[in-house]
Formats: structure tokens, C-alpha cells, sequence
């Protein structure tokens, strides 16, 4: 899933294929009144086993695995910044482009646990190995850019923080930092007169990653002065055009190396499901992740069960956008095999001028 308050999925999908960008296409996505605009994606795939129907001498207790993959980006940004990234700052000669307060964070790390479940509730408790894979996160509570007539001057009052992690050679999979977490979610059952509502609070990931020594840091807090390139000789261009290890030197913006840890992108989730007349299931869910930009997530759904089939259609607000509308399916084969595909946002499957796409494919096994 992607999604955004302001950025149209043109823009993101002319972003992935790379090449020129028209000005046109950039306009379209310029931020909202609010000038916190909000933006991220997640990439994530989980794989789950659970057998026995005995642990610790309870019948209902059994053992618990999973593996999980996760590849999370969020971000939260003003306009200003999105208009110098896309636009430079020549609207902004003599005047003072407010970059901040901007935060993102984008983690990739895998997680390898191991608990035990209730096996009538479905309530489990699992603590997990955590691989970090790679980090680059910033936190800047200002960052003021101001630039003079002619641009003869540039001066950034900037208080933030940037760290990543390791660069090295390494390509594929690699470890750049270990961490551990712990995951519970507990299911009860409310009674309401002859029916009852189905309550569920869990939690994902609560922990942190250590990454390692070869990691990469920027504190900052204070005002930086930069003059410009003076060209002596148009015709003499070596030495003008700088890299970015360069450039960040110029800035005096060099990394210091060391270990730091980082919390995870935890996700905290809760709902409310009430089975009524006719096989309808409804269902409200709210979830929260320690990510820039995301904001409370809440889905409200509908189910209706025929057969071996399930129909569901939804409506969500929050995370890293704004309202969707999205609609499932489900089918189970044999009693034994579930399968379940979500389109938690239809238009935007569709749409280039949508904001977001997203789509999730579940399946389940028992025997």
C-alpha cells in the first residue's frame, strides 16, 4: 500500500519509471491548505504456523511461528519543502522557505518469532528476532532556507537530526543491525443480550533495532552560511560540479559514525466486530504505527457470507491519506483452504488522479 494526502498517483508512478517530469504534473501534486501534507507506503508479508493442540499442559495452548518481511516508508512535509524539491528556489529569491517541521523514516528489516496462541481465542503472544536492513531517517523541527537577491547567499537556520544506516558494498540481503520485539493480540467476547461483540487489541513489532558501529548520524543545530561557487574561468570546469559527500562537507554537514538504537515502526490495532441478521458481519477497526505521517487509521466494513463465499465492502480515512472506499472477497475450498483478496481502495486502482493505491492477499490453511 501507498498513499498520500496530496501526491496523485501520476506523479508517483512518473517518479518510478524515472525520466523528465513535466511541470504540468508536478503542479497537479502541490500540497494541501493545511501545509502538513502526509505521504508513505508499506510492504509487508507475514508467514504464520501454528500446530499441536497442547503447551505447558494446556490444552488450548499451542505453539506459534512466523517469518515477516517489511519494507515501510512515511513521511510528513510542508509546502515549501515539496516546491523546492520540485521547483528549486527561485521563487523564493530574498524571501525564506519554511522546510520544516518535516520528518520521514524508511526501514527494512525482517522479523523471525516464535510464542504460543490460544487455539479457541485466537489470542497469542510472541517474541521475535529482528534483521535491520537498511534505515535512512530525519527528524527537523526547523529548517528556514533564505535566499538572497541573485541567490548570492544562502543561509539555512536548521535543528534536526539525520541517521542511516551502514554504507558498505553489500547488495541483496545483509544485517546492519539486530534487534528483538515482542507481538500479542488478545480476543474476548463482549455479550450483547442474545448476540456479542467480538473485541481484538494487539500489537506489532514493540521494540528496536540496534544498528551497528558502521552506522551513520547528523546531529545538528545551527545556522549554516553558504556563499556560492565563484568561477574564475567559464571555460575551466573541474572542481565546479560537486558530489554529495562533497556538497554535505561544504554544508558542514559530515556524518559521525557509531551505534544508536532506533525504535521499530510499532503498530498498535483494535476492533469491534457484531454478527447480526442475514449473515451480515459489521465491523470497525482503528490502527496507529509509530511512523512520520501516519495518522490514526479507522476502516469501517460490511460483510456478507453466502455459501463458501464472503463479500465485504469498506470505507477508511486516516493513515497516510485522506477517505477510501474499497470492497473484498473471500472463498473457502474444501473447509480447508481460505482465501482472501482486499482492494482497500478502488478508485485508486484505477485512477491517476487518485490519491494511493493499495491491495491485500491473505490465504490460510488447516489440516
Amino acid at each position: 500500500m501507498y498513499d498520500a494526502s496530496a501526491l496523485r498517483n501520476d506523479l508517483v508512478t512518473a517518479l518510478w519509471r524515472g525520466g523528465t517530469i513535466s511541470r504540468e504534473l508536478r503542479h497537479r501534486s502541490e500540497g494541501t491548505t493545511t501545509n502538513v501534507n502526509r505521504a508513505g507506503y508499506l510492504l509487508e508479508a507475514t508467514l504464520t504456523y501454528a500446530w499441536g493442540a497442547q503447551l505447558f499442559g494446556n490444552g488450548n495452548m499451542r505453539p506459534r511461528l512466523s517469518v515477516a518481511y517489511h519494507d515501510v516508508l512515511g513521511m510528513r512535509y510542508t509546502d515549501d519543502l515539496y516546491h523546492l524539491s520540485f521547483f528549486g528556489n527561485r521563487n523564493y529569491e530574498n524571501d525564506r522557505a519554511e522546510l520544516g517541521p518535516t520528518a520521514f523514516e524508511k526501514v527494512r528489516y525482517q522479523s523471525f518469532g516464535f510464542g504460543f496462541e490460544d487455539k479457541g481465542s485466537g489470542s497469542f503472544l510472541m517474541v521475535h528476532l529482528v534483521n535491520g536492513q537498511d534505515l535512512q531517517a530525519a527528524r527537523i523541527d526547523q529548517a528556514d532556507l533564505f535566499t538572497a537577491t541573485d541567490g548570492q547567499y544562502l543561509r539555512l537556520d536548521l535543528d534536526g537530526s539525520y541517521a542511516r544506516s551502514a554504507e558498505d558494498s553489500a547488495s541483496g540481503w545483509r544485517s546492519r543491525g539486530i534487534g528483538a520485539s515482542m507481538s500479542f493480540r488478545v480476543n474476548a467476547a463482549l455479550p450483547i443480550g442474545e448476540r456479542a461483540l467480538a473485541f481484538s487489541l494487539g500489537v506489532n513489532d514493540l521494540g528496536a533495532i540496534a544498528w551497528n558501529d558502521r552506522s551513520l548520524r547528523v546531529p545538528r543545530d545551527t545556522t549554516i552560511l553558504y556563499e556560492g561557487i565563484q568561477v574564475n574561468d567559464v571555460l575551466d570546469i573541474d572542481g565546479v560540479l560537486i558530489d554529495g559527500d562533497g556538497l554535505q562537507d561544504t554544508l558542514g554537514l559530515g556524518y559521525e559514525a557509531g551505534a544508536f538504537l532506533k525504535p521499530l515502526p510499532t503498530k498498535l490495532y483494535a476492533s469491534l466486530a457484531y454478527d447480526c441478521a442475514f449473515a451480515m458481519r459489521y465491523k470497525a477497526e482503528v490502527d496507529l504505527r509509530n511512523l512520520p505521517g501516519y495518522a490514526p487509521h479507522a476502516v469501517f466494513s460490511a460483510r456478507h457470507t453466502y455459501r463458501s463465499n464472503a463479500f465485504r465492502a469498506e470505507v477508511s480515512f486516516g493513515g497516510f491519506g485522506g477517505w477510501r472506499a474499497g470492497l473484498g472477497a473471500e472463498r473457502v475450498f474444501g473447509k480447508r483452504l481460505l482465501l482472501e483478496l482486499r482492494i482497500p481502495n478502488m478508485i485508486g486502482m484505477v485512477s491517476e488522479n487518485a490519491r494511493g493505491r493499495a491491495v491485500m492477499l491473505s490465504a490460510g490453511l488447516c489440516w
